[in-house]
């Protein structure tokens, strides 16, 4: 008797000892609905909160009390790239693709925590927020070739940041507006932007060049609030940022934008470029494009960009001609997806006379750029590309 009820209380401690999981979003970028948790499967959805529509943007992260395999199955679809998802085990400093054998299907994906207590951040790609960037962009503070500044606050108050490039002891002779995370879902541009920012103050003879005839503006998060929230951003109502050129703006960035850009550019040549992510996978949505532009002066200077940023490539991200434009009135490129509002692009081209030069919209992927894996390190080295590409766009247009 005293054996069996030995084996009994045995057997109520291993039950009662079950696995645990907990999953939350308290962390700047965090988006995530836990809709249950059954056995061993944790199933999820992004948090739309005031998304017209279906969008994919989710973050969390998940704590396991014991090691175990758990199982993160999708309650929507397509909200999974066609890699899966990232993972971080440094507290989301460091992001990995998920193994192949671990992305079980197009809405299911497993993870074995190896330690008790072991937090572990997922997301549908590498997320950028706030942090990231002042890492990156510290070791520039004292370079005399940038000047940090704000553009203003956000409609929540949150500091925007505007970086300015140049050589500052001569007067430029044209400009150039990047802009980037207009959608708050859209973490890939950021690491594009990086690429781009870093290039710039690499020193090299050409960049020395561009930045003497050249300034840049550069806005990082131009929906700082969506960023830092966990926000989709994109299709966001009553209207996204992106759709928020035309008529009076009810955000402050893109306000203060269209206040300032007509005069800063002056009278000198100056190109506008709107850094974006398609959408989260499939055809048409795993390659770059340029988005094509209503105005035909602006659709020329596109196709040229386009020429020189294939010449231009030295990357593993790979370009095709074929794709590399998207014509206006084709795909989802028409006059019906601007009823909302307009985009920058558009904007800018409808102010275009002849010191304008570019408008336009760049597409970079989530996951994959056709068979290519996508990573913050690759999406850098094609930044690097893009602007080489672009100072030898600007040293055509303005000899």
């Amino acid at each position: 008797m005293k054996i069996i009820k030995t084996f009994f209380a045995a057997l109520f401690i291993s039950y009662s000892s079950l696995a645990q999981i907990t999953i939350d979003a308290k962390f700047a970028g965090g988006n995530v609905i836990v809709e249950q948790i059954v056995g061993d499967t944790v199933y999820f959805k992004p948090d739309l909160r005031d998304t017209e529509g279906e969008w994919f943007y989710w973050y969390f992260r998940a704590i396991s009390n014991e090691p175990k395999t758990w199982f993160f199955k999708a309650t929507k679809p397509n909200i999974l790239t066609n890699l899966g998802a990232v993972y971080a085990t440094d507290g989301g400093l460091t992001w990995q693709w998920m193994p192949k054998e671990q992305h079980l299907n197009a809405n299911l994906f497993s993870f074995t925590f190896t330690e008790p207590d072991q937090a572990v951040r997922f997301a549908l790609a590498p997320p950028y927020t706030q942090a990231n960037f002042e890492k990156f962009i510290t070791p520039y503070q004292d370079d005399e070739r940038i000047e940090i500044s704000t553009l203003g606050q956000s409609n929540q108050g949150r500091d925007v940041e505007k970086l300015l490039i140049s050589h500052f002891d001569q007067p430029p002779t044209s400009k150039i507006v990047l802009l980037a995370r207009a959608h708050a879902c859209e973490m890939m541009s950021n690491y594009v932007l990086e690429g781009i920012v870093s290039t710039l103050l690499s020193g090299t003879t050409k960049m020395e060049k561009l930045l003497a005839q050249t300034e840049l503006m550069i806005i990082p998060f131009l929906d700082k609030d969506g960023v830092e929230n966990g926000d989709q951003g994109k299709n966001r109502l009553p209207r996204d940022h992106n759709r928020d050129y035309r008529g009076e703006s009810i955000y402050a960035t893109t306000k203060t934008l269209r206040e300032i850009v007509p005069g800063w550019t002056e009278d000198l040549p100056w190109v506008g470029i709107d850094l974006h992510n398609p959408w989260v996978k499939g055809e048409g949505h795993e390659w770059v494009y340029i988005v094509g532009n209503a105005n035909p002066k602006v659709e020329k200077a596109q196709k040229r960009f386009a020429e020189i940023l294939l010449a231009e490539a030295r990357s593993s991200i790979p370009l095709k001609m074929q794709d590399l434009f998207m014509a206006y009135g084709s795909s989802w490129n028409t006059g019906g997806n601007y009823e909302k509002g307009w985009p920058f692009s558009k904007w800018a081209a409808s102010f275009a006379n002849e010191n304008m030069l570019m408008s336009t919209t760049l597409e970079f992927p989530y996951a994959l750029v056709y068979d290519k894996v996508v990573t913050p390190e690759k999406a850098r080295a094609f930044g690097k590309d893009f602007i080489y590409a672009l100072a030898a766009f600007m040293e055509e247009q303005v000899p």
